[in-house]
C-alpha cells in the first residue's frame, strides 16, 4: 500500500481532500460521473470542508455512507448529521447526490438491500470508484467490529451489525462491496491509532481492517500515528 504521511491531522484533511478532488475530476472526465463512500470522523469531516473548497461538478458526484448508526434523525450520533455539519454553507447541500443509509426504516434488511440497490444502479456491479475508510483503536472499519458475525458476509455487500457497538446498531458496508471498490483511502490520524495502523499494514487478519484487500488502497496519515510503522 502507498503510504503519505504529513506533518499534523489538518495537513492529512487537507491533502486528502486534494488526492479526492483530482479521482474527482479524473473520473468524470473517463466516464461522466463520480461514485464514493465516506466514513465519519473527526480527520474525515474536516476533509470533506476542505474538499467542499474545490470548485467541482458537484451535480455529477454520487455519495453514499459507509456506515451508520441506528438513532433519530439529525441526532448527534448520527454519520449523516455530522456530514451535513460539515457540509453546511456550501455549494455541497444543494448539488451533492447524497444517499443516506435508512438506519430508521420499519424493515432494516429490506433497507440494506434497498442501499445496496441503489450502489449497483449507478456502479458498474457495485465497484465504487472511491471508499474512504477509517480504523479504530480495537482495529474496526466501517461497522466491522471485532467478533461481530457480519465479518463473515460473504454475499451481501450492505449488512446490519449482529449487537449493539458503542451502544447503537450500525449498516454497514461489507468486506464483498468494500474490496471491489476502484480505490481506497485510509485515513488515519492520532498518536493512539499508531499500533492498529501498523498491524493494518501488516495485513494482520485478526483485525477487522486488516481484512481489507491493499493492492488499489492508499493511506493518508500523520507523524504520530506512523511512529510504529516498521
Amino acid at each position: 500500500m502507498e503510504i503519505r504521511t504529513f506533518q499534523s491531522a489538518e495537513d492529512v484533511a487537507k491533502e486528502a481532500a486534494i488526492f479526492i478532488a483530482d479521482r474527482i475530476r479524473e473520473n468524470i472526465i473517463k466516464k461522466g460521473h463520480f461514485t464514493f463512500a465516506i466514513s465519519g470522523g473527526r480527520t474525515p469531516w474536516a476533509m470533506i470542508k476542505e474538499l467542499a473548497k474545490q470548485d467541482l461538478p458537484w451535480e455529477k458526484v454520487f455519495l453514499f455512507q459507509v456506515d451508520e448508526r441506528k438513532a433519530p434523525d439529525a441526532h448527534p450520533d448520527r454519520n449523516l448529521t455530522q456530514l451535513f455539519k460539515a457540509i453546511e454553507g456550501t455549494k455541497l447541500v444543494l448539488r451533492l447526490n447524497i444517499f443516506p443509509m435508512r438506519v430508521n426504516a420499519e424493515d432494516l434488511d429490506e433497507a440494506c438491500e434497498e442501499y445496496e440497490s441503489h450502489i449497483k444502479r449507478l456502479t458498474e456491479n457495485g465497484k465504487l470508484d472511491l471508499i474512504h475508510l477509517g480504523i479504530g483503536t480495537d482495529g474496526h472499519t466501517a461497522s466491522l467490529v471485532p467478533n461481530d458475525p457480519v465479518l463473515e458476509e460473504k454475499i451481501k455487500g450492505v449488512a446490519l451489525t449482529d449487537s449493539e457497538y458503542q451502544g447503537r446498531t450500525r449498516m454497514t458496508l461489507t468486506y464483498p462491496l468494500i474490496n471491489q471498490a476502484e480505490k481506497i483511502l485510509w485515513v488515519v490520524t492520532g498518536e493512539e491509532k499508531a499500533e492498529m495502523l501498523d498491524r493494518l499494514l501488516h495485513q494482520d487478519t485478526s483485525i477487522p481492517a486488516g481484512r481489507i484487500e491493499q493492492h488499489h488502497a492508499i493511506v493518508f496519515t500523520e507523524e504520530s500515528a506512523a511512529i510504529k510503522i516498521n
